[in-house]
Order: C-alpha cells, then structure tokens, then sequence
C-alpha cells in the first residue's frame, strides 16, 4: 500500500526520494525488484550505505506552493517498518508530527544517506554516533541524581539488551538507588536483582497475540529546553528503531527521537508501567537469568491481558447519530 502510494505521487509530478535497504534478511531479493519498479516510476531510489545497514523507520513529506514558499511539512519516525502485513502483527509505537525542528533533523537524516556528514540533530539519536553515547549519558545523569538524593528511575522497552556498555551504566545506576524497570522480548543479557549488582533492576516480558517491537526509553529527569519547544520539565523520553545491541548501535542507522508533548509523555510512561505491573501477565526474569510466569493472581484469577487492554483503549467507538 505504501509502496502503491508513493508511485501514484511521482506520476502526479511529486519528487519521491526512497531509500531501499537490501540488506534485509530473508527479503532481499524482493526489496530488489520493489525498487526497480518504484525507479521505473520515476522515483529516486538511493541503496545501501558501505558498511552500514539502515534500520531507522523514516518518512518526510516537504511542502511548498506554487510560488515555492515552505508550507507545513511532515515527520514520522516510528519503532515499526513500514509493511502492511507486519502492522497487523507487531505492537509498535511512532510519532507523525509536523513540528519545524523535527522536520529539520529528518531532512538531514535523509542528507546523510545522500552522502552528506556530520549533519546536526535537535531532537534525534543517530546510531552509530549518537545512541549508545546518548543513552549511557542519560543513565549516569539518573545515576548522580540518585546519589544526590534526588528521584531517579529509568524504563526501557526493547526487543533485546546485549551491549555491555550499556548494561555496566545501568548496574552502576542500580547500585547508586536508581530504579531501573525493564520490558524486553529477546535476548537480555542483564540479570536483575543480584545482590550487590542489580538490586533496583526487574526485568520483565510479555508474550502474547501480537510481537512486542516497540523501543522505548524513558528517564526521570531531563536536561533542560529543546530547541524550538520552550522548557522541557519533568520525565524525558525517546522512542525509535534501536535496541540495545552492538549491531543496532556499532552497525546500522538508526533512530530515536525525543519526545515532548507532556500528554506523549505521559502515555508512553503508562504504556511501559502496565506490562510491568504485578497485576499484569506476564514472565519474570530471576537472578539467574530463568523466566517465571505470572499470570494469576493469589485467588487463582487471570492477570491483566496488556494487549487487549490496549486494544479496548484504542479501539474507536462508533459514532452515535
């Protein structure tokens, strides 16, 4: 469909510029044959990146007139791909706005892959010079604000969490007091709650109709104004297309964006605080890196489902005439 879309706007006279990823497990023959047809229809086609391969999941639509004035232009920067058959199936998380500082940060993310470095980003991670660095820059910020006595947590959802550099920043932030709740799907090769190392880290999955793929990272304190937001207060918080693994952060282009509207904020924080909940079925991880399934409570009675939670939340209710 979205493929279908953007052939239908380059024949309608647009300027459509697709990156095509061919390095893609199991699909790259057909990413082949899906660009050359795309670049038949006029569409410019850029290929892979030497070394790297892109993960990010990134759309831009820039707006002008007929006198070539800017108009409002749009982003959306997502945890999911952009596949019709997997949106059925995976539970993800992305952000369409038509904020100018984000517009910006993705008209340069889209520079680079034309060979443009070094570009600038306001409200954007970019592995592999940004993420790692970025996030370990956050957990020891949650870390000196543990040992200074202030509130001090951090949630993070992710697929997998392999990279030891990473997984020492969040043991040292547990041993400072930071609370640290984690919801992976994968691998995870951190242990919660070893004495000594991981006390204030619990580690939970869920399993159910849908594929968690969702990334999402969240931190109790911020570090002041975004450009072109005005004071940022309270929880900072990021999503995009990058778990916690050496190829996601050494290897491939990815992306995380920051989000800032307090009511986004809010949502995703909730979002991670339900799959943790004890209330909520769900796997365990123990000290020893085994899983243990929770999914009634002490009366015998069926934990929260959080998926189909999320679906009746979700769910549009009929219009009443």
């Amino acid at each position: 469909a979205v493929i279908n879309t953007l052939i239908a706007a380059a024949q309608n006279g647009k300027k459509v510029t697709v990156f095509v990823e061919l390095k893609a497990r199991f699909d790259e023959e057909n990413n082949l044959a899906t660009a050359e047809m795309m670049k038949a229809a006029g569409i410019n086609i850029l290929f892979s990146l030497p070394g790297l391969k892109v993960h990010a999941k990134v759309a831009l639509v820039l707006r002008r007139d007929r006198q070539g004035h800017k108009l409002p232009s749009y982003a959306y920067i997502s945890t999911g791909n952009f596949n019709e058959k997997t949106a059925t199936l995976y539970a993800d998380s992305g952000l369409f706005t038509c904020n100018p500082v984000l517009v910006n940060d993705l008209h340069n993310l889209f520079r680079t892959f034309q060979g443009k470095e070094n570009p600038v980003f306001h409200r954007l991670l970019v592995a592999p010079r940004t993420v790692r660095s970025g996030l370990i820059q956050r957990i020891r910020r949650e870390e000196d604000a543990a040992r200074a006595g202030k509130e001090a947590w951090i949630k993070i959802k992710v697929n997998s969490i392999v990279d030891e550099k990473t997984i020492d920043a969040l043991y040292r932030a547990s041993q400072a007091g930071v609370k640290i709740d984690i919801v992976e799907r994968g691998i995870c090769a951190l242990k919660p709650g070893v004495p000594g190392l991981s006390e204030n880290i619990r580690v939970r999955s869920i399993l159910g109709r849908f594929l968690e793929h969702s990334r999402i990272y969240a931190f109790a304190n911020s570090d002041g104004p975004q450009i072109g937001e005005g004071p940022a207060a309270g929880p900072e918080v990021w999503i995009g297309s990058a778990d916690l693994m050496h190829r996601n952060l050494d290897r491939r282009v990815e992306a995380l964006v920051r989000i800032v509207a307090p009511e986004q904020i809010d949502e995703l924080i909730k979002y991670v605080d339900l799959q943790m909940a004890d209330s909520t079925a769900s796997w365990h991880m123990q000290a020893d890196g085994t899983y243990v399934r929770h999914c009634k409570d002490e009366e015998g009675r069926p934990l929260v489902d959080s998926q189909e939670y999320l679906i009746k939340k979700h769910t549009r209710r009929p219009v009443r005439h």
